[in-house]
C-alpha cells in the first residue's frame, strides 16, 4: 500500500523552494517501520491543475494525506476536489494544525474522506493497517470518518508521552537539497512537543484544550535520542554547517538542557540556533550554557516594541528592561540576537508600530523576522477581532502580503510598507539613537511624522509595496536577493565554525 503526503507549502518569493516539513517526516518513519510505501508531492510555487494531475499519475497511491495551516487550506479544497476528479476511488486524508482546530471546517469539503484530529502518528498508522486488511475504518480514536455523508467522530487519541518510542522523522522523502535550509547547509530538528504558554495570537493554547484533556502536554525527548537523530542526520548530509531547533522553547527544562548543551557540545560540534522567551534568556547561566555548547543564534518572540499591546492583548508578560537584558546577554557572549514581530495588530497604529522598530534598534538585533498578524480560528485574538468587527473576507495564504483586518488604505499600506522595510527602518532609527540628543530629539520626531503621514503612505508607501512584490514574484529576481543573502549567511556560519574550534 502507498501513501503520498501532499504538503502545500505555497509561502514566499519566486525563488522559494520550500522547507522541511517534521510532521510529515515523522509520519512518513511511523509508516515506513511498519513496512509501508511513502511519497511526497511538496508544492512550494501554485501549480496548474494539468501538474497537479499529472504527479498524482506519477505516484498513483492509494491514500493520500494532506497536512495543512489555516492559510493553505484554500489549497488543499481545491487539490483534494482535483484528486477525487481525476480518480474517484482514491482516499484523502487532511490533518495539520487546521485539520485539529476546525475538523468540520475541513469536512465541509465532499472531497475529504478522513480527518485526523490530534497527534497523527497512530491514527494513520491505525487507518492504513485497516486499509491494508480491509477491515472497517470507523472507530479509530483522532479519527473522523465519513459513511453514508454522516460524519462519524472519536475522541482523540492519548498524547504520546515517551516521544523516544517514534522512529526519527523520515527525511529521505524531501528533496533536500532543493530547500531553502539545504541551500544553507542546515536542517532543523525538535526536541520537544508543547508550549506551557497560553499566548492570545497563537493557536497552542487551542489545540492543548482540543486534545490534551488534562495529560502532560509539554513533554521532551531524551538528550542521547536527540543526539543520535542529529549524528544520523549528519550522515544523510554530511556538508551541513548549521543545525536549528524547532522548539518553542528549548531550555524549557534547566536539567534537560544543562545535560543537553554538555553532550552537544561533545558530540555534534556544530554552531546551532533555537527558540527562546527572553525571560529565559536574559538568566546569564543560560546564555553562557548556550554559547559553550555551540549556540550562535538566538530567537525570541518580541512581538511588539509597545509595551501596552504586548502586555496587554499579546499578553506576554515580558518587560522592556527583560527584553533588552536578553538582548546584552546574548552581545556579551557574541550569540546573535534576532526577534519575531508582527505588524497590523488589533487596535495598532502608526506610533504603536514605530514602537516595534524602535526596540528592535535599541536591541541591536542582528536579524529581525516580521509577520503581519493573522487571526487564527479560535484564538483569543480571533474573537476579539470578531467582536470588534475587524475580520474582513480577504484570502490571505502567507503572513506578509496582506491584513485579514479591515483597516483603511492608508493603514494597510503602512503595515505593508513596514513589513517589508523593517530592517532598513530599524538601521535608521539606529543611526539616529547615535546622533547628539538634541537632535536625535528633532530627527526621530520628523522620521515618526513622514512615516505616520497618510499621503506618504497611500503615494511612496503604495508604490514601493508594488516594486517590492514585483521583485519578490520574478523568480531571477528573487533569485539574486536570495543568493545575496545566502552568501552572507555562509560567511557568518564559517565565523561561527571558527570560533567553535577556537573555544
Amino acid at each position: 500500500m502507498k501513501i503520498t503526503f501532499i504538503y502545500p507549502d505555497v509561502i514566499g518569493s519566486a525563488n522559494y523552494t520550500g522547507i522541511f516539513n517534521l510532521g510529515i517526516g515523522l509520519l512518513s518513519g511511523v509508516l515506513k517501520k511498519a513496512g509501508f510505501q511513502t511519497s511526497l508531492i511538496h508544492i512550494s510555487q501554485p501549480i496548474t491543475k494539468i501538474d497537479f494531475i499529472r504527479q498524482l499519475k506519477r505516484e498513483n497511491a492509494d491514500l493520500y494525506a494532506f497536512s495543512t495551516t489555516t492559510p493553505m487550506f484554500n489549497f488543499v479544497q481545491d487539490w483534494a476536489q482535483w484528486i477525487k476528479e481525476n480518480d474517484p476511488s482514491k482516499l484523502i486524508l487532511v490533518g495539520g494544525v487546521h485539520a485539529i482546530l476546525n475538523p468540520e471546517e475541513v469536512f465541509s469539503c465532499p472531497a475529504v474522506d478522513f480527518v485526523c484530529t490530534g497527534e497523527g502518528e497512530y491514527p494513520i498508522l491505525a487507518l492504513c493497517n485497516a486499509l491494508k486488511h480491509k477491515q472497517a475504518v470507523q472507530g479509530i480514536n483522532g479519527l473522523w470518518t465519513k459513511e453514508k455523508g454522516k460524519i462519524i467522530k472519536t475522541p482523540n487519541q492519548a498524547l504520546i508521552k515517551d516521544l523516544d518510542q517514534l522512529p526519527f522523522a523520515d527525511r529521505t522523502i524531501f528533496n533536500y537539497k532543493n530547500l531553502m535550509e539545504g541551500k544553507e547547509q542546515m536542517f532543523f530538528v525538535m526536541a520537544s512537543r508543547g508550549c506551557p504558554y497560553n499566548c492570545p495570537y497563537c493557536c497552542n493554547q487551542s489545540i492543548r484544550e482540543s486534545i490534551a484533556e488534562n495529560q502532560s502536554w509539554v513533554r521532551f525527548r531524551s538528550v542521547d535520542n536527540v543526539i543520535q537523530e542529529i549524528q544520523q542526520v549528519l550522515k544523510l548530509y554530511p556538508q551541513t554547517k548549521f543545525i536549528g531547533f524547532y522548539d518553542d522553547i528549548l531550555a524549557l527544562k534547566k536539567d534537560w538542557f544543562a545535560e543537553f548543551t554538555e553532550k552537544y557540545k561533545k558530540y555534534i560540534k556544530l554552531p546551532f540556533r533555537c527558540n527562546m522567551r527572553a525571560n529565559y534568556l536574559a538568566k546569564e547561566e543560560i546564555t553562557r550554557m548556550m554559547y559553550e555548547a555551540g549556540c550562535r543564534r538566538v530567537i525570541i518572540g518580541l512581538e511588539s516594541g509597545n509595551e501596552g499591546l504586548r502586555n496587554g492583548i499579546l499578553q506576554r508578560n515580558m518587560s522592556e528592561a527583560v527584553i533588552l537584558e536578553s538582548g546584552r546577554l546574548c552581545k556579551k557572549y557574541g550569540i546573535e540576537f534576532a526577534t519575531f514581530n508582527m505588524v497590523g495588530l488589533p487596535g495598532e497604529g502608526a506610533a504603536e508600530i514605530l514602537d516595534t522598530v524602535k526596540l528592535n534598534a535599541r536591541l541591536n538585533a542582528d536579524f529581525t523576522y516580521t509577520s503581519i498578524f493573522y487571526p487564527f480560528a479560535k484564538t483569543a485574538l480571533h474573537a476579539l477581532c470578531e467582536d470588534k468587527k475587524l475580520l474582513t473576507d480577504r484570502i490571505i495564504t502567507d503572513y506578509v502580503e496582506g491584513s485579514m483586518l479591515d483597516f483603511d488604505h492608508p493603514t494597510i499600506c503602512r503595515i505593508i510598507f513596514v513589513r517589508n522595510f523593517f530592517r532598513p527602518l530599524m538601521n535608521l532609527y539606529r543611526l539616529i539613537y547615535k546622533l547628539p540628543k538634541r537632535i536625535k530629539k528633532y530627527a526621530e520626531k520628523i522620521i515618526d511624522l513622514f512615516l505616520g503621514s497618510k499621503i506618504i503612505a497611500v503615494t511612496l508607501f503604495a508604490a514601493v509595496n508594488f516594486l517590492f512584490a514585483t521583485v519578490r514574484d520574478n523568480k531571477i529576481l528573487a533569485g539574486f536577493i536570495n543568493w545575496l543573502k545566502r552568501i552572507g549567511k555562509s560567511r557568518k556560519i564559517s565565523m561561527f565554525n571558527s570560533s567553535l574550534k577556537k573555544s
